[in-house]
Order: structure tokens, then sequence, then C-alpha cells
């Protein structure tokens, strides 16, 4: 382990263990009662009571994954830290704002059949489903919300293993910057939408390194797998993130041209479908309806303190492909500092700016030619398409924005780093198929395994 990984691993062992009661305790004796009154949580004592022990189980229960003892070892540590974010800060936001878990936690254990709820691309009523099937386990809200913030760091590390795959070896620093980014530590911890999709885009992700640095088509059923699970919530998810997929893989791919055929005989009538549920659900029939839809909806997220308006709406698709430059880059990386005026708004821009700063100089100093690496291309591609399409809401509203872009974050943050950082590296091996060895002084671990 390498002196940058000791230090984090000693930083985050202080924070776990230190820090993580602390922000527990302190949460829940300022904020914990008036948090449980936006939840209805009537004994506030056995509910969080419920939730820290539901948290312990879980901690205990990552040993058993199926993950190399040193990154269990960093995974418990991880899962402490999200545990005192998960009872300890999210309890502030809670009491002040009550976040969308409060209608879903009081939607879902009013159900009497929640499996009846469940329908594909019904994010709201899914959530509120999966709670009433969690009831049946447990009623308490912090220890549901414990379990949602598990999903979180399950798509952490599947985030990781595919950044392995990538670079064709271990680098520990890459999972401590996801687990300890505060916006996807944060925001992947709630009951909500967002875990739940964060594991499927991670899956997705997976795949696709597999898909594109191993050349192995068996890696396409994760591909498939986190796209379902993405869409399950969030049916335009498929869309976006099936397109730079296709595009990278026909463009850049090594495969034969059978191969590639193949692909697509399998990939584009599920890209297809997709877009057929996207059009049914927001009844789009032509490109009118289209554009007037893109309005509607982004002109509903401009309420707020952190709102702003465009100035003028969107009457054409001109209009809007004029819009998408701006629209990415405030999805990507907006809010600025001081752009929102309170203490989460600070967090954000400062966690933005970093982020920024990172591909600035990540391009200055390699130049935009190592982009042309297919797995490099691919993250690109992905970003820009997800960035045009949020554009649209994301920069009515900078709160939601940064929000909605723990979605990508991880490949956003894991492809600054490298082109920041990647002359420090040894150059990763982009694994193919009768590739030359490396050279004898590149001397590295193999790269992991799939997991399971």
């Amino acid at each position: 382990m390498n002196r940058t990984a000791r230090n984090l691993n000693l930083f985050t062992e202080i924070a776990a263990l230190a820090a993580a009661p602390a922000m527990m305790i302190a949460g829940f004796v300022v904020f914990g009662t008036i948090a449980a009154a936006q939840f209805r949580i009537y004994n506030i004592q056995a509910d969080y009571a419920a939730g820290v022990a539901t948290a312990l189980v879980l901690l205990a229960l990552i040993y058993f994954w199926p993950a190399p003892a040193a990154h269990r070892r960093v995974l418990m540590l991880l899962w402490l830290v999200r545990t005192g974010v998960t009872l300890g800060v999210m309890l502030a936001y809670e009491a002040q704002y009550g976040l969308d878990a409060a209608g879903y936690y009081l939607a879902g254990t009013a159900l009497n059949d929640p499996a009846a709820q469940l329908e594909f691309g019904q994010g709201t009523p899914n959530i509120a489903a999966f709670v009433g099937l969690l009831s049946n386990i447990t009623e308490s809200y912090n220890a549901q919300k414990v379990i949602f913030s598990y999903v979180g760091l399950i798509a952490v590390y599947i985030f990781y293993r595919a950044a392995t795959i990538c670079l064709g070896h271990d680098n520990i620093v890459a999972l401590y910057a996801l687990g300890l980014l505060p916006s996807l530590l944060f925001w992947s911890s709630i009951l909500g939408k967002d875990p739940i999709v964060l594991l499927g885009i991670a899956i997705y992700s997976y795949g696709v390194a597999g898909l594109i640095v191993r050349q192995k088509m068996s890696m396409l059923a994760y591909v498939v797998i986190g796209l379902l699970i993405a869409s399950f919530i969030r049916v335009w998810l498929g869309i976006i993130f099936a397109t730079p997929l296709i595009i990278t893989y026909v463009m850049s791919s090594r495969s034969p041209v059978l191969t590639k055929l193949v692909f697509l005989v399998i990939a584009i009538p599920g890209f297809l479908l997709t877009l057929q549920g996207f059009s049914e659900q927001f009844s789009l029939e032509t490109t009118q309806d289209l554009v007037t839809t893109t309005d509607q909806i982004s002109t509903a997220w401009a309420h707020g303190g952190s709102s702003q308006q465009i100035e003028r709406g969107f009457d054409s698709i001109p209009s809007m492909i004029a819009f998408m430059p701006i629209g990415a880059f405030t999805a990507l990386f907006r809010p600025l500092p001081f752009e929102v005026p309170n203490a989460f708004g600070l967090m954000a821009g400062l966690e933005n700016m970093y982020i920024l700063v990172l591909f600035v100089v990540g391009l200055l100093r390699g130049g935009i030619g190592r982009l042309r690496q297919p797995i490099l291309l691919w993250a690109l591609i992905t970003l820009l398409v997800w960035g045009a399409t949020y554009g649209f809401v994301s920069y009515q509203n900078l709160g939601s924005a940064f929000r909605f872009r723990v979605q990508v974050v991880p490949i956003l943050l894991l492809l600054g780093l490298y082109l920041t950082y990647a002359p420090r590296l040894a150059p990763p091996r982009f694994i193919r198929p009768g590739s030359p060895p490396a050279p004898a002084g590149d001397a590295r671990p193999p790269a992991a395994h799939p997991p399971g």
C-alpha cells in the first residue's frame, strides 16, 4: 500500500471510529425529534435504535462480500463513515426539508399489497412499494434508510471494480475517493430513488468496462441488468446510457464485424423498446410534443431558493440544441462556490469546483487526445449525453442539479482523476485479446476478477 493509501486509511479509521459516532450522537440529540415529526415517528428512540442495530448487522455482512480482504477492510471503514452521515448528518437535512423520503415512507407503510404497485418506469410508486415490502422486516424508518444506504455502498464498490478493469490493477485510492466524495456519500444514502438508480448504473458501468476493455460479450449481461434496474425507476435512463455505449462500441471496438453485428442485434431492440416506453410515458408522438414537454418539465423545476429562470423557453428543436452546451455544463459542474447561499450550497460548490479543476488541469497536462481510448471515449460521451439531457432541468434548479448528478458523479470523478493523475501512474493496460505483455519494468498486480 502506497503512502497516499496509508494516509487515507488512517484518516478514514479516525473518521469511522471517532467522527462517525459523534455525528450520530449530535444529529440525534439536536435534530432527532424534529426530523421524527416530519415522518410521524412517535417513538424516535426505538426507531433510531433499530437503525443503529441494522447498521451493525450490515457491517458484519461486509465480511462475507465476494471481495479481497484488503477491500473488505476499507469497505467496513467506509460503511462506518456512511452510517455516521446516514444516522447523523442527514437528520439535519430531514429536520429542515423532510426530503422525498417522508412521502415514500408514509405512503409505503400504508400499503396493504405493496408488490401489486410495482410497475416498470414508475419511480415514485416503486420506491413506496419497496418501503412497503421492507416494512415486513422492519417498520423503522431509520432502519429502512440504512438499508437504502447499504445499496449505495454496494454501488460505490461496483464502480470501483469497473475502474480496476480499466486500469488493469487495484488503486485503492480510487475506492476512497468514491466512498468519501460528499455528494455521493450523502445522496446515495437516502431512502429514495438515488441508491437504486446508482446501483443500476454501477452494474451497467461494470458491464461496459468488461465489454469494451476485456472484449467479453458475456459482460453484456451486466449492461442489460444494470439498465433494467435504472430504467425501472427512471425509464429515460435506458436511452441516456444505452446511446453512448452503442456509439462507442461500434466506433472503437476491435471485435470482428460479426461480433459487432451480434451486439447490435441484441442492443438495438432493447433501445427501441426503452424509447417506446419513454414516448408512451410522456405522450410524445411528434417532435413538437418533445419540444413542448421539455419546456413544461424545465419550467416546473424553476422554484426554490436555488432556482434560476431560462430567459426564453423552448419553442423548437434548434432552440433546444442551442441551449445544450450551457445546460450540460450546469448539470455536470454547477453550482459553483457561492451560487447557492447556504451550507449545503457551499459544500456543493466546493466539490464542483474541485472536479472542474481536475478536468481543466487534466486536459492541459495531457491534451484531449487521450480520450480516444475507447473506455475513456465512452465515459466522455456518456457525460455529454447525460449532461445535455439533464441540463434542461438542472439549469432551472441548481440544488436539484447537484442531486441529479449523483447518477454520473462516479464516472465524472474517475475520469477527472485519471486525466489529472495518469502521468504519475503506470499506463493502464487496456486489455484486449492478443495484446502484448506489459514491459518488464511495469510490473503490477493482475486485474481484479468480477464480483461473484
